[in-house]
C-alpha cells in the first residue's frame, strides 16, 4: 500500500514538470489528427462571407454541422507557460481546417490548408491554456500538424 502511494506521489510530482517543459518556448513536435467525416460547409461559409463583406472566416473547425465519428481526434490541448509565438504547419492530402482557440472556445486564428496554398499558421499567445483544432474540410481522413513555440518579448 505504501509503495503504491509513494509511486502515485512521485507521478503526480513529475507530470506537471513534464507538461510545463513541453509548453515552454522552444518546444516542438507534432500531433496526429483524424476526421473521418469531411465537412465542406466551413469553406462555403468562408467564400460567402468573403464575397459579401470582404472578411475571412477566423475559425474553420468551430461549430461544425457534421458530428464527429467515435474514432476522430479533432483537438489537442496546449498550455503555454510564458509569452510565445506558436507556429503550426499542416501536412495532409486535400483540404483541412486548423484553428487555435481559448479553452472557452474563442477563436484566435484559423486557416484552411488547401493544395497549393499556405499550410502554416502563426499566432502570438500569452501564458494560459489553448486548444488546437483540426478538421477535415474535404481531404484524406488523417493529418499531421507540426508545432513550434518560440519566445516572444
Amino acid at each position: 500500500m505504501r509503495r503504491a502511494l509513494g509511486a502515485t506521489a512521485v507521478a503526480l510530482a513529475i507530470i506537471p514538470a513534464i507538461a510545463s517543459q513541453a509548453a515552454a518556448p522552444g518546444a516542438h513536435g507534432s500531433w496526429a489528427f483524424a476526421d473521418y467525416t469531411p465537412d465542406a460547409t466551413s469553406l462555403a461559409a468562408d467564400g460567402s462571407l468573403h464575397v459579401l463583406t470582404g472578411a475571412n472566416v477566423g475559425s474553420y473547425c468551430h461549430g461544425s454541422r457534421v458530428p464527429s465519428a467515435p474514432q476522430d481526434v479533432n483537438s489537442h490541448s496546449l498550455k503555454v507557460s510564458r509569452r510565445a509565438t506558436l507556429q503550426l504547419t499542416v501536412s495532409a492530402t486535400g483540404v483541412w481546417g486548423l484553428d487555435v482557440t481559448t479553452t472557452r472556445g474563442n477563436a484566435l486564428a484559423g486557416i484552411a490548408a488547401m493544395p497549393g496554398s499556405p499550410s502554416s499558421l502563426k499566432v502570438r499567445l500569452a501564458p494560459g491554456s489553448y486548444v488546437v483544432k483540426a478538421c477535415n474540410l474535404g481531404g484524406s481522413p488523417t493529418a499531421t500538424v507540426s508545432y513550434m513555440l518560440s519566445s516572444t518579448r
